[in-house]
């Protein structure tokens, strides 16, 4: 029998929520497939079989787990899932025993919810506990998650449903109606949170400035000549170019003090499905632009395979968000707490670029913060700077 365990997905992680099995107790899995998802404060993160068998999840979706935790099992035979079932008071077919005994025949258990006399439904362990809870017959939904199963979703749907026709005509004769309904958790939590953060517990002020991109559009053409350079790339150099030149900007506020780091970590904003995530490119200065480039699409890889790590998006102390490419020409970056500056890039032409600094200006004056900024577009018009 294998255990299935939260893995530690970097040196900051100690806990991660079950967002989704993808298999219910009792289903055959093959090892390296897709069996969990699991969401840490700013990652989503796919979770592999680690051995062919009976899957039989442990923890409902929706529990907050600490690493190492055992969540479930990978039985290797069905003697062995069946034993596992015994030992955990569960009937032969995965779902726990429920009190509610069939007056004719007390040897069928019935489904939290389910009606007497009913068969067997396929439904995630969440989904009958709340079920249960809210006394919502499982019988009457229809599940969406794999192979019709019917999970967290669905009964929520029948409880809001449920509400919608107890309530009064009054009520129901509304002016607007619920289209969707997101959870705030996960990363997103993770983005509501510091984004609160960042404009209440700081003085952010923006400069906008624009310098003549005919150098920084001849220089990624040249680049394009041996490997596919983007100009985030390109512009991540050029920043930590600009911030070894002044290390005031590189910095954070602690208490009573002003830190400044040794290392030039750039985060480099980017999309990951609905949620914005920014993984960080450490000691940026040090690198040349392919090594970065390379670093980006290994960011956008875990991205799209859901294969981030909580390490991947640690350490920044700085950060670049672009917005160039769907035609913005300036706008107002939020700081990412506990960073001191954000630089946005607007639209690139063959004439302009477009730059946005944001920094704290309880610690970062006007003055420096506008000579940095003047740094920047000096090296963008003339990259030569860099090797300075």
């Amino acid at each position: 029998m294998v255990p299935i365990k939260i893995p530690r997905l970097g040196l900051t992680m100690e806990s991660a929520t079950i967002v989704r099995w993808e298999f219910g107790s009792g289903e055959s899995v093959t090892q390296g497939q897709t069996i969990l998802v699991i969401e840490t404060e700013k990652v989503t993160y796919e979770i592999a079989a680690p051995a062919s068998g009976i899957i039989h999840p442990v923890k409902p979706e929706g529990t907050e787990c600490r690493v190492e935790e055992i969540v479930g099992y990978i039985a290797e035979t069905q003697e062995e899932y069946e034993s596992l079932l015994r030992e955990s008071g569960e009937a032969p077919d995965g779902r726990q025993r429920s009190v509610q005994v069939d007056e004719e025949d007390s040897t069928i258990e019935k489904s939290p919810g389910a009606a007497p006399g009913t068969s067997r439904i396929k439904a995630s362990p969440l989904a009958r506990v709340m079920a249960a809870t809210h006394n919502i017959d499982l019988t009457t939904l229809k599940g969406s998650g794999p192979g019709g199963r019917i999970v967290r979703d669905d009964v929520l749907r029948a409880i809001e449903q449920e509400k919608t026709e107890a309530a009064p005509e009054s009520v129901k004769e509304k002016i607007k109606d619920i289209a969707e309904t997101i959870p705030i958790r996960g990363p997103r939590k993770t983005i509501f949170e510091n984004m609160f953060k960042s404009i209440t517990q700081s003085a952010q002020l923006t400069l906008h400035t624009k310098a003549r991109a005919g150098e920084l559009v001849s220089l990624r053409k040249k680049l394009l000549e041996t490997k596919d350079i983007s100009f985030n790339a390109i512009l991540i150099k050029m920043a930590a170019s600009a911030l070894r030149k002044h290390p005031r900007i590189n910095s954070t506020v602690e208490g009573n003090e002003i830190l400044v780091w040794k290392q030039i970590n750039i985060g480099l904003a980017m999309e990951a499905g609905e949620h914005l995530i920014v993984p960080v490119i450490k000691e940026a200065d040090t690198k040349g632009i392919g090594l970065i480039q390379e670093e980006i699409e290994m960011f956008i890889r875990k991205i799209q395979d859901n294969s981030l790590s909580p390490d991947d998006v640690a350490g920044g102390t700085f950060t670049l968000t672009n917005l160039g490419h769907l035609g913005v020409e300036y706008f107002t970056p939020i700081l990412r707490p506990p960073e001191s500056a954000i630089l946005g890039i607007g639209a690139i032409t063959e004439v302009f670029i477009h730059l946005s600094l944001t920094f704290d200006h309880r610690i970062i004056d006007g003055a420096p913060a506008a000579r940095f900024l003047r740094t920047i577009k000096e090296i963008i018009e003339n990259p030569t700077l860099m090797l300075i």
